[in-house]
């Protein structure tokens, strides 16, 4: 299958800095699975935990030029960890840094298709971020749908994927917010996206992202109107077990 994960600020970081033992074992399990046959890209979180750790800054600054620079180092950092994790399993990553503005045209909707089925028919692995140099959309906490939860959507549906998973820190997509309220059962599976769905979701995300359920339940309405279903999923389940729907997480049909 070709398999679109989107990994988020709340998984990747931990306060100030990036969850390098975490991220090195989600690496392992696609590396795995890749092994298996299936094709993957990945829309990642995570550089300004990188720059702020980089940095030595231990609480994220609310100056948006300031988040921009850290955003620019911290990119780098991102991506070095991904090459040096990756080609343990002989894989190759390509950065790709995008806005919602490249899908805005013909014209750059069709080159950013290309060049990222391009790279996955060769076995590459595109790990695609926000341009945050270029658009300060995703530091507008008033405006920004966030943590890239939306622009994976744009990738997946402009791509076209067998399946999208975009992992988080809780199980999938519950009625109320399961940090709030133990009680509360996990919504197993949503045949479609209505106005009492996206009313569940919760807008709280995390101190360092800016998603929260809310982005996450409209990305997967996207996706799956353009046939992909797509897994709201814990982040903390191996991703085999995630594929193979043995780990608790919430499944939206495709259309």
């Amino acid at each position: 299958m070709r398999i679109l994960i989107k990994i988020g600020s709340a998984l990747i970081s931990d306060g100030p800095r990036v969850r390098f033992p975490w991220l090195a074992q989600k690496i392992w399990e696609i590396g795995a699975l890749v092994g298996e046959g299936h094709r993957f890209l990945i829309v990642s979180s995570g550089a300004v935990a990188a720059g702020m750790e980089l940095r030595g800054i231990t609480e994220r600054p609310k100056d948006v030029l300031e988040l921009q620079m850290l955003s620019g180092i911290g990119q780098v950092r991102l991506m070095t960890y991904y090459k040096d994790l990756f080609r343990e399993w002989r894989v190759s990553v390509a950065q790709i840094l995008l806005t919602h503005h490249n899908f805005a045209t013909d014209r750059e909707r069709i080159t950013v298709t290309e060049i990222a089925n391009a790279y996955l028919e060769q076995g590459i692995i595109p790990v695609i971020n926000e341009n945050d140099m270029v658009d300060k959309e995703e530091f507008d906490y008033q405006k920004s749908f966030s943590d890239n939860d939306i622009l994976a959507a744009l990738v997946g549906v402009n791509v076209g994927f067998d399946l999208a998973i975009l992992l988080t820190d809780v199980d999938g997509l519950y009625a109320a917010d399961p940090k709030k309220d133990a009680s509360v059962q996990l919504i197993a599976t949503v045949d479609r996206v209505t106005p009492e769905i996206e009313a569940m979701a919760s807008r709280e995300g995390s101190a360092l992202g800016l998603g929260g359920m809310s982005s996450k339940v409209i990305a997967a309405r996207r996706l799956t109107e353009a046939g992909i279903p797509t897994m709201i999923a814990s982040g903390n389940y191996a991703l085999p077990d995630i594929v193979s729907r043995r780990a608790p997480s919430t499944t939206f049909r495709a259309q």
